[in-house]
């Protein structure tokens, strides 16, 4: 497998590891996106020690996102810098999001799903055309059709002609 790592037979010190990320490891993962042509290099150095293991991943990349405004698609950048450490023990456990145990029988570790993590927290909650790379407005004729129907809400309402059946009905009880 790409992203396991044998730690066992590594020396101690320092270990890069790269990766490249495209869709096609997310659908082996089953994580639902809704981003296309995912482009994302990620750089893992290694620290071990007899102790421990530090890895520090360095994501950098792009990925194709609808815009939320105008649902045009738009070139994302993806950037995060993330810490983990693994430490030994008794039995696998994971207490916090950036320190995991191990069992001291175990001599491998599968960073897919922290790499799967990683990205996914890196990305905006707001995507918009105004995120681009290349910083691009939103689609003008989108945004013309949206303020058509939106509804100002300091005009005066006029209500629905199809509740005065029911209003008139509350009012004889």
């Amino acid at each position: 497998m790409e992203y396991i790592i044998q730690f066992e037979g590594l020396k101690n010190g320092n270990h890069r590891f790269d990766f490249l990320i495209t869709d096609v490891f997310f659908e082996a993962l089953g994580t639902e996106i809704d981003f296309n042509h995912a482009q994302i290099q990620v750089a893992v150095d290694l620290v071990k020690s007899t102790t421990m293991l530090v890895f520090d991943f360095d994501i950098q990349g792009q990925a194709l996102f609808p815009c939320d405004r105008c649902l045009d698609e738009y070139l994302q950048p993806i950037s995060s810098s993330q810490k983990l450490i693994v430490n030994f023990g008794e039995e696998s456990q994971s207490d916090y999001d950036s320190i995991i145990t191990l069992s001291r029988s175990e001599y491998e570790i599968n960073l897919a799903p922290i790499i799967n993590d990683y990205i996914l927290i890196a990305l905006p909650m707001k995507r918009e055309c105004a995120n681009q790379i290349s910083a691009k407005t939103c689609n003008p004729e989108m945004i013309q059709r949206i303020e058509e129907l939106s509804v100002d809400p300091n005009s005066p309402k006029e209500p629905d002609p199809r509740w005065n059946a029911l209003q008139n009905k509350n009012n004889l009880n």
